[in-house]
């Protein structure tokens, strides 16, 4: 046992620090008008934890994740009414609810945690700290009431995005650590009884809940009632009792049907973070095809030149490129966790529609004029990019080159984009020469949008994407590519092996290969977590809609972008047919934070938002009143937001041979082809990313993962925590 780790990871609330805080202050602030009721004011707390703990697991296991702190504050009116008042908005207030809350911050470490952590640390012992709360609010408990513990040593169920006492939140520690000796020890039975079903040796402590009902839980290794007790006990019971079992060892040696259970959980959630099953299908994906389930081989293969994760545009466009004009082709493996396409690329509006103005005095403050610049010309020469490589490989995909036309229906926000736009016509730093500007009284005829106030057009293509991919997958099928789809990447070896190889992880064996790409956007976090909160899964919605009169229903021209304010806006295409493509809907539900943001379940609909979409056209489209277009189909689909609005491209940092094309925010299509390019030219050709041709804010890097900075979610916290609502509907 000489050269084995020891280790002991403790629950933090309740567990090392008290919840009397909460329990003093709702008696301080309503203790008289309780008791008057007769309700205990600690009966009410202690009720109010429990039942914040049973919600926060509920949404847990539901995939619709939330911190446990947000959930207990939520939880205060329905707790009063559940303890027998009638009216609780009238019994106690929002400024009861946030002295309480404030109370929070405040909780007091338990008798004899300080000492527990000094004798384990003095016999050895490794201490960490495992929570359901936000990192920075519990290493304040430890900081407050003068306890040592390292950052390195905390970890929450906050930044796997699924909570306890889900098993997998607790093997990612237990990964991490394996091979050595690893504890859990808390004051919550179910806490330490669920940690010691995946692997770790249980500790518990009677402070918290008295009587440990060992009839519902089980014996644990250890179980004192004081904190000092429980190390000494913890320090005698070291190395004695069965060796440990690895969280590796624990899934895969289950039987078939429980291994199947337990991977569908974690590979199809990935900590609420990878694909989910069975995803609504898209208007682009309806109908079957021949690669949708294709896999190359029966057996995994055991090796590969490169490993590419993910069958969308990405990954297939990344393919393409190493493979194209290449005599020495690389022995590529293409690993899809569902069918092909079946993500972003599949579930998106087909919109090939580059921003050459709109966001561009943002990112001018952001990063400067320069590079806004090189971005607005680097999102233009997609279209024409697009288009070479349609007509290079004859692909059959819907192609057609057109006009964008942006339309802005709010009169204040119109004149906002109107002045911003002749500010950089004025500069001159930006070419604006295919941009058309039009003011409001030729708006609404040049574009047929009714209510225009102005409106801008530029250069655009549409297309059916998952053509495109399919299309080209076949092609590459053919030079040489392995295609396995349904096969989830479960993990990647956190360090590649003496011969520098590393070991892609999946249901369906392992793959050694010096270099991985990970085209994964939304779902990235679920097998890099370096990109927790770094890419944020967003669900979109959008909708096919038919007029009955066919190709003979009113002709649109151009793809649309229509903003009705600053916020909400929805996109258009129109196709050959005479049906239209509409995605957007904001309106309906992004006040509503976990109906979309970090919402991987595109395996339903935004139940709030499916109505949006009746009646569009005739609602919005001058001719179209009698048309008779009725909405066909609705679907979802999992963006990949980037905190700082960039996508990250290039060698993964600290892994080398590792790759990431990831976070295009909803606007990949204008971006993906082209840096596709450039990752290929990285992993075939070693071109660094500073000759690739990319705008240098795409850059992924070590400063950029670290940011605890988000202008994404500062954009966004106005409109959740102030619950506004669009003013158009």
């Amino acid at each position: 046992m000489s050269s084995q780790g020891k280790h002991v990871v403790f629950d933090v609330v309740g567990t090392c620090v008290s919840y009397d805080a909460i329990f003093d202050a709702l008696d301080t602030r309503l203790g008289e008008r309780l008791r008057a009721e007769c309700i205990k004011p600690k009966l009410l707390g202690y009720t109010w934890f429990e039942a914040a703990e049973r919600e926060y697991t509920y949404l847990s296991i539901s995939n619709r994740y939330m911190r446990f702190y947000d959930v207990f504050a939520s939880l205060f009116y329905r707790m009063l009414w559940m303890a027998g008042i009638e009216e609780p908005r009238k019994f106690a207030t929002d400024d009861d609810l946030a002295y309480i809350l404030e109370k929070f911050m405040d909780l007091k470490a338990r008798p004899g945690v300080a000492e527990c952590f000094q004798t384990l640390r003095d016999a050895g012992f490794t201490c960490w700290a495992f929570t359901a709360g936000d990192v920075k609010r519990v290493r304040g408990y430890f900081t407050k009431n003068g306890i040592d513990m390292p950052e390195e040593n905390f970890l929450s169920c906050d930044s796997l995005k699924i909570g306890k006492p889900a098993p997998e939140s607790y093997q990612p520690l237990l990964r991490q650590l394996d091979g050595d000796e690893v504890w859990f020890a808390a004051a919550h039975m179910w806490d330490v009884s669920a940690a010691k079903s995946v692997g770790f040796k249980g500790a518990y402590c009677t402070v918290w809940e008295k009587e440990p009902c060992t009839d519902l839980f089980g014996d644990m290794d250890v179980m004192e009632d004081t904190f000092p007790e429980m190390a000494k006990q913890i320090i005698a019971a070291s190395g004695n009792g069965k060796d440990k079992i690895s969280s590796k060892f624990k899934l895969y040696c289950l039987p078939n049907n429980l291994y199947n259970a337990v991977r569908n959980m974690t590979s199809s959630s990935q900590c609420n973070r990878g694909p989910v099953s069975d995803p609504v299908a898209s208007f682009w994906n309806a109908t079957p095809r021949k690669l949708d389930e294709y896999r190359s081989s029966q057996q995994l293969p055991s090796n590969a030149d490169v490993v590419i994760v993910g069958s969308g545009l990405a990954g297939i466009s990344t393919a393409y490129h190493i493979l194209q004009n290449n005599p020495e082709a690389p022995f590529i493996v293409l690993l899809e966790s569902r069918k092909v396409c079946s993500g972003a690329t599949g579930r998106n509006g087909g919109h090939v529609k580059p921003d050459t103005y709109f966001n561009v005095p943002k990112y001018t403050k952001l990063y400067g004029p320069k590079a806004a610049a090189e971005l607005a010309a680097f999102e233009s020469s997609h279209v024409f990019a697009m288009k070479d490589l349609v007509e290079r490989e004859s692909l059959d995909c819907d192609f057609h080159l057109t006009r964008a036309v942006d339309v802005y229906l709010d009169p204040e926000h119109a004149r906002q984009t109107e002045e911003a736009y002749q500010e950089l016509v004025k500069a001159g730093v930006v070419n604006l020469h295919d941009v058309a500007f039009t003011t409001k009284r030729d708006a609404e005829r040049i574009s047929g949008v009714k209510g225009a106030q102005c409106c801008f057009s530029f250069t655009a293509a549409h297309l059916w994407p998952s053509k495109m991919v399919h299309g080209l997958l076949e092609k590459l099928l053919q030079k040489g590519l392995q295609l396995h789809t349904n096969t989830p990447v479960a993990s990647v070896s956190t360090t590649p092996d003496s011969q520098g190889l590393w070991t892609v992880n999946t249901p369906r064996g392992s793959i050694k290969t010096p270099k991985v790409v990970y085209a994964t956007n939304g779902y990235t976090a679920g097998i890099l977590p370096e990109y927790t909160n770094v890419i944020v899964p967003v669900r979109g919605i959008a909708s096919h809609i038919e007029s009955p009169k066919g190709k003979s229903a009113p002709h649109l021209v151009n793809t649309y972008g229509i903003r009705f304010d600053s916020r909400n806006n929805d996109y258009l295409i129109p196709r050959a047919d005479g049906s239209i493509v509409v995605g957007g809907a904001r309106q309906r539900f992004w006040h509503n934070r976990d109906r979309w943001f970090g919402n991987i379940r595109d395996d339903e609909l935004v139940d709030e938002a499916t109505s949006y979409f009746d009646g569009y056209m005739q609602r919005h489209f001058r001719g179209w009143e009698d048309s008779g277009a009725e909405v066909k189909q609705v679907w979802t689909g999992i963006m990949g937001y980037s905190s700082d609005f960039m996508p990250h491209i290039g060698g993964i940092p600290e892994k080398p041979g590792q790759f990431i094309i990831a976070g295009f925010s909803g606007h990949g299509m204008p971006e993906i082809l082209l840096c596709s390019k450039a990752v290929a030219a990285m992993v075939r050709d070693g071109v660094p990313f500073e000759n690739s041709g990319l705008p240098s804010m795409f850059k992924t890097t070590a400063q950029r993962i670290a940011s605890e900075s988000s202008p994404l979610e500062e954009s966004l916290r106005p409109l959740w925590e102030t619950k506004i609502k669009a003013k158009l509907s």
